[in-house]
């Protein structure tokens, strides 16, 4: 009878153990996967529209003086902040880096410190670093002119390549059109994305006889895209930190396919957080 008793004794001890053993690998388990993807660095490659005036050819109608959208625009970053970025990435060039750190450590104590380019890089980038945390904060830009506006004329010279620069363009100007929660929603899902990215290679086709005009610019635009992957990848970063980049969407085109084909890094769905 005693000897049963001690099996007894000994099976619950053991069943305990193991139960404690599993409770603390699952745990582990939970907190590995809130910090990497087998291995894989986590990226939010967000794409957005440009809250000031730029030298895009398409510019967003957003009014952050009205109420309502600065509410919607606080909501966004509430959201964005929940992925717990350790890396924020702009559509600044790296020699702008000390700039945005001197600029930075001023708009956490001032948020009337701003840097002296187009709004979102405050509004967004930095004041989802501000709210979570994080001083590691990199221009990956890299400025490229081109001729865009010669090859939509080229284009504009056949009626079926007119009609589709006119339907992508009416897009475009009904997007920009959208109030903020919706327009960011539109600009972050891959169908918007992809047209954007199918435009530029539509451009690329472009040309006058015996000349190659399209390739020739687009080439420029497609460089200036691989300049901004090659600057990001140049930020010393480990399975541990999570990367949060924001570029105008047609760079974030370009960046989901360069992202999604490494095998450094994990993708994050945006559309996660632009409903709120």
């Amino acid at each position: 009878m005693n000897k049963l008793l001690i099996g007894l004794a000994t099976l619950i001890l053991v069943g305990c153990n193991t139960k404690i053993k599993n409770e603390k690998e699952n745990s582990k388990n939970k907190q590995n996967s809130e910090t990497e993807i087998n291995g894989k660095i986590r990226v939010l490659n967000f794409g957005t529209a440009h809250l000031s005036q730029t030298s895009d050819a398409n510019s967003s109608q957003i009014d952050l003086n009205d109420p309502n959208e600065k509410a919607d625009l606080k909501k966004l970053v509430k959201k964005i902040v929940e992925f717990k970025p350790t890396i924020i990435c702009l559509e600044l060039e790296p020699k702008n880096n000390d700039y945005i750190a001197s600029t930075y450590s001023e708009y956490v104590k001032d948020q009337t410190k701003r840097l002296n380019y187009s709004d979102e890089l405050n509004s967004i980038g930095l004041e989802v670093a501000r709210l979570s945390g994080t001083n590691r904060i990199y221009g990956i830009d890299s400025q490229t002119g081109f001729n865009y506006p010669s090859l939509v004329e080229i284009a504009n010279k056949k009626v079926a390549d007119s009609l589709y620069i006119s339907q992508v363009m009416n897009n475009y100007k009904r997007v920009n059109a959208l109030k903020f929660r919706e327009q960011f929603r539109t600009i972050n899902t891959r169908e918007y994305k992809m047209e954007t990215f199918d435009l530029y290679n539509f451009l690329a086709t472009q040309h006058t006889t015996g000349n190659q005009e399209g390739v020739d610019e687009i080439t420029k635009f497609y460089q200036r895209n691989l300049k901004m992957f090659s600057n990001f990848n140049d930020i010393e970063m480990t399975e541990n930190d999570r990367v949060f980049i924001l570029l105008g969407a047609t760079h974030t085109a370009y960046f989901d396919i360069f992202l999604e084909n490494s095998p450094k890094f994990q993708l994050e769905n945006p559309n996660e957080y632009t409903h709120y």
